[in-house]
């Protein structure tokens, strides 16, 4: 089973980065489930048990929070850098116990932008790891948009995200960013999903785009 562990203290925050090549280029995969009544075939299913579900007249990918456990599936072509991916989720709080859910690019062990409800901030992981992280709050029972990309800078990779609420302007600034001097290994993106909550994790517009 494919967990995440206890936050490393590596933080390297980066607030209000410039936007360099934040506009991505053609889509190479999306999938919105409006026109599907099962799940897709070309999701992976790494762990978790899905359904398609209705959401205020609205179909979405749904993630059984039973039993309580870290879930996620692959989507999207094999890439090593170069890419960008951007979709939505939303779960709910129930008391002090908060769901944590993100997207990621490189497979198991690559790169994901994930929201840590319990710790109100959004976080970069790479391989279990915490590398980054930034402050964020999120409103229970909402849509939360995820937009991550991994590029090539020189002889690294920069690493960057972003998150707003739904029906907001995306920000114009990459929120939290990290310069890995670890090349990333060739995967396909990821969804991954922590329902602490006991409350479903709802996943929707799954997009992934390659950059000019």
């Amino acid at each position: 089973m494919i967990r995440f562990l206890a936050p490393v203290l590596v933080p390297v925050l980066m607030l209000c980065v410039p936007v360099l090549s934040a506009v991505a280029g053609d889509a190479v995969f999306s999938q919105d489930f409006a026109k599907v009544d099962a799940v897709p075939d070309d999701l992976m299913q790494l762990s978790g048990e899905y359904a398609i579900v209705d959401d205020a007249g609205n179909k979405v990918l749904s993630l059984n929070p039973v039993p309580l456990d870290t879930y996620g599936f692959l989507f999207g072509p094999t890439a090593k850098e170069g890419l960008a991916v951007r979709a939505r989720a939303k779960s709910a709080i129930k008391g002090r116990l908060a769901p944590s859910f993100g997207f990621g690019l490189g497979g198991v062990t690559g790169h994901i932008l994930r929201y840590a409800g319990a710790k109100k901030q959004l976080e970069l992981v790479r391989d279990e790891a915490v590398i980054a992280s930034a402050p964020y709050e999120w409103k229970s029972d909402t849509w939360l948009w995820f937009h991550l990309q991994v590029r090539k800078d020189g002889a690294a990779w920069q690493v960057e995200g972003k998150a707003w609420a739904d029906g907001t302007a995306e920000p114009a600034a990459w929120q939290i960013a990290f310069k890995d001097e670890k090349a990333p290994v060739s995967g396909r993106p990821s969804c991954w999903g922590m329902p602490y909550s006991g409350k479903a994790i709802l996943y929707d517009d799954l997009m992934v785009t390659k950059l000019p």
